[in-house]
């Protein structure tokens, strides 16, 4: 069966891949998870996942690059001189510039004669021959611009491809968002078999974060592009786990617990201050 273009398969693929995305405790191997599937899914040889920051001196600034590609995978080193030609790639500039969210490929930029003559092409021909590319950005927020770029050689981007990175996009953008507080939540030194044996999932982990500073299931939920409803469940299936019965008991077990280290709190209903944009 086939939906504006796209198999159940496709469909099954997307679904798949988020289920094992939300289920890592470690955000980098959930990117990495990610990559490789759009490897595959798009016949791909290279995939960067990178952010980047539009300075006012109007020049892209790249912050964590992550590269998977047959020859490496990891992150890209400070000093890489790949790091140097990121900037004039077509899409980057664009997305950087502009902050569009939507999934292009460079032919939809350049026309086919501008890009085969340009500088970019020809590099990348020589070090990796991907020479065609398509973006999926995961949000932008201000300067800020996030997300994949997959490369190939050969031919183009066909339709259907292009549709099941628009289909990805929103599933992965939810997915970004809860990786960004699991890596909060890790990066607050709490113990991790603490969790264990409680038995919490990670999407609770990154709830229970949010409940400790403060964040009513509203704001819960904006932060991480889900209804309030299904944040009141996350809230029962924590009560259950912990043995608590409201918000404030089950911040005080879970601090008891070693869940929540590093955690000042603020009173129940305060918005929780913003993270910094760049890591």
């Amino acid at each position: 069966m086939r939906v504006s273009g796209l198999s159940s398969r496709d469909y099954e693929n997307m679904l798949e891949l988020v289920v094992s995305v939300m289920d890592c405790r470690n955000a980098d191997s959930a990117w990495s998870l990610v990559s490789a599937e759009l490897v595959r899914s798009l016949r791909g040889t290279t995939c960067v996942f990178s952010q980047s920051h539009w300075s006012v001196r109007r020049t892209i600034q790249f912050g964590d690059v992550d590269v998977l590609t047959p020859w490496y995978c990891g992150p890209l080193p400070d000093d890489a001189p790949e790091r140097g030609r990121m900037s004039s790639h077509p899409l980057a500039r664009y997305y950087a510039e502009t902050g569009d969210n939507a999934a292009l490929t460079v032919s939809d930029l350049l026309d086919e004669r501008t890009w085969l003559s340009s500088e970019t092409f020809s590099e990348l021909r020589q070090t990796s021959g991907a020479t065609r590319h398509i973006g999926l950005p995961l949000n932008t927020a201000g300067s800020l611009t996030r997300g994949f770029v997959i490369g190939r050689g050969g031919i183009d981007f066909t339709t259907g491809e292009r549709e099941y990175v628009r289909r990805l996009q929103p599933l992965l953008t939810r997915a970004d968002a809860h990786l960004r507080e699991l890596r909060r939540w890790r990066a607050q030194d709490a113990d991790i078999q603490a969790a264990d044996e409680f038995r919490l999932t990670p999407r609770e982990l990154t709830v229970l974060s949010l409940l400790a500073d403060g964040s009513t299931a509203e704001a819960i939920g904006r932060r991480l592009g889900i209804s309030p409803r299904t944040v009141h469940r996350h809230l029962d299936n924590l009560y259950r786990k912990l043995g608590t019965s409201d918000r404030l008991s089950t911040v005080l077990r879970a601090n008891q617990a070693g869940l929540l280290r590093g955690k000042l709190g603020r009173p129940v209903g305060e918005e929780p201050a913003q993270p910094p944009r760049l890591s």
